[in-house]
């Protein structure tokens, strides 16, 4: 399988250095020298010496990384002033392939410079050098043009990774596996209510497929012979994935502390997030979200023996974000913070556990939590305010890149009669751990954004939905009104990015709600 992850988009970056030289001899109100200073040769030999220290400035500035640069243009002018369509059809040629051109200087052909911009519709960039970086700036902006000018080059080095998470939303393409509406999940309405308003807004595209045919094929049986498509070809399991699928599972299960399911439950699993995986390749996404609520009420997961928790699992931490319950406000945040932090996320039911007149909210003693941890978690925390929990049991076993070695984990069954393969991460062992979150609001006009640090683990020992991490935030009563707004599941991402995150969502437009 070949899923052309986010993590290898890189933002193209055109140099373009404009010359103007003199072709005459003389001094006058901008130009002023004497002897060889005010001939031609000299004006080319020291364009020629101002561009290499440009260009290698550039070239330090921009990670391969994140930074893909192309080769560099460069155009001359003489003192006429005068702008051909030759000149601008040299700097345009190949800009359909162009992310964002860099601006370079020698002399003052500003106008060439916006003559081209309004040509070719491209944003453009420069760093500051003297009056050049004010100048361009102030004629592209008064024009609507997009532009970025940089007081330094670390400044751009860092910024570059903002353009690049905007490039990847664009590039970035969802398989909704739909079962009774396209939009909205049974347990997710506070998700996003016009996904084609999301594509308009962040460029991302949302491909859906059926959530029963999914199933359906998820199996070894004849593809032929599916129930929801008989007599077409499905992509049901060959020979090759059957070896492939043992494999993962022995490897899952050998790489675990503690594995308290059987082989043959966790390979139903193994075999669910194998399957979802030939489909995202074949419809070409590098995203998956489907509604798991919606689909237990079919029964065919319990038929079927498995939850997506692991497959989402295993996803993120393989750059594919991957959400919970249908949740596509979820998955864009999900491309934001991985495509700016470059590691996995993690989401869940996202809810404060405040301190009032020293006495701490107490959480739900059933469905989820048992009565006997929930007083354990409560003595722990004690009456230490401005805390908040997330949990669903999608954790990673990497957390700061998708190549880290794995961090220890056990594998414990969703459903208590034994099915249902999760990850199970103990968070109290990255205890001080600063975190980011954000998501966005379900008409696509904000961003939520917030910083915490990791302080305890929650369902690390205990089966379903009830793995999750306890966090401090600044304000737990601010978080919870402006959360209330937004919507419940809060992905969230090791590190702090909230900088870059805001960043971001100021480039697309989006009202900040910084809690």
């Amino acid at each position: 399988m070949a899923i052309k992850k986010l993590d290898n988009v890189r933002l193209n970056v055109k140099p373009m250095f404009l010359t103007l030289y003199h072709e005459y001899v003389f001094e006058g109100p901008c130009r002023f020298g004497e002897g060889m200073q005010l001939e031609k040769e000299f004006d080319l030999m020291m364009a020629g010496e101002k561009f290499k220290g440009w260009y290698k400035q550039l070239q330090d500035a921009m990670p391969d990384t994140v930074v893909n640069l192309l080769e560099p243009v460069e155009v001359q002018r003489d003192e006429n002033f005068l702008t051909t369509d030759a000149m601008l059809e040299k700097l345009a040629e190949g800009s359909e392939e162009v992310d964002l051109y860099y601006i370079g200087y020698a002399s003052r052909p500003y106008d060439l410079a916006l003559e081209f911009a309004m040509r070719v519709g491209k944003p453009c960039a420069i760093t500051q050098a003297c009056c050049a970086s004010s100048i361009t700036s102030a004629e592209f902006l008064a024009r609507g043009l997009e532009f970025y000018a940089f007081e330094e080059w670390c400044d751009a080095t860092e910024y570059m990774t903002v353009l690049r998470a905007r490039k990847a939303l664009r590039e970035a393409k969802c398989m909704c596996a739909v079962r009774m509406a396209s939009s909205i999940s049974v347990s997710s309405p506070d998700s996003i209510i016009d996904p084609e308003k999301a594509t308009a807004k962040f460029g991302i595209r949302f491909r859906y497929v059926s959530a029963h045919e999914l199933l359906d094929q998820i199996s070894y049986g004849d593809p032929m012979k599916n129930y929801n498509t008989p007599g077409r070809k499905g992509l049901n399991f060959t020979e090759e994935d059957a070896v492939a699928i043992k494999k993962a599972t022995a490897e899952f299960i050998e790489n675990a502390g503690t594995n308290y399911m059987t082989e043959e439950n966790v390979q139903k699993s193994i075999e669910a997030w194998y399957g979802i995986n030939k489909w995202l390749d074949a419809t070409e996404c590098n995203c998956f979200t489907a509604p798991c609520p919606d689909l237990c009420a079919t029964r065919r997961i319990n038929q079927l023996k498995f939850t997506m928790c692991l497959n989402h699992s295993l996803n993120n931490e393989a750059g594919i974000p991957s959400a919970c319950e249908y949740d596509l406000g979820a998955i864009i945040a999900k491309v934001i913070l991985q495509e700016i932090a470059r590691r996995p996320t993690y989401m869940g039911n996202c809810f404060t556990v405040p301190v009032r007149n020293g006495k701490r909210s107490q959480l739900p003693k059933a469905l989820f939590f048992t009565p006997e941890e929930v007083d354990e978690k409560m003595d722990l925390l004690g009456t230490d305010g401005d805390v908040v929990l997330t949990f669903h049991s999608v954790a990673n076993r990497r957390w700061t890149s998708y190549d880290e070695p794995l961090r220890p984990y056990n594998i414990r069954e969703f459903a208590r009669s034994g099915f249902g393969a999760t990850v199970r991460y103990d968070f109290a062992q990255d205890a001080g751990q600063v975190i980011t979150m954000c998501r966005i609001d379900p008409t696509c006009e904000k961003l939520f954004v917030a910083k915490g640090e990791i302080v305890a683990s929650m369902g690390y020992e205990s089966t379903n939905c009830s793995n999750g991490v306890f966090f401090k935030v600044k304000d737990s009563k601010d978080f919870f009104q402006k959360q209330a707004a937004i919507g419940n599941h809060m992905p969230l991402v090791y590190g702090d990015f909230e900088d870059q995150v805001i960043e971001l969502g100021k480039l697309l437009g989006l009202e900040i709600v910084n809690a």
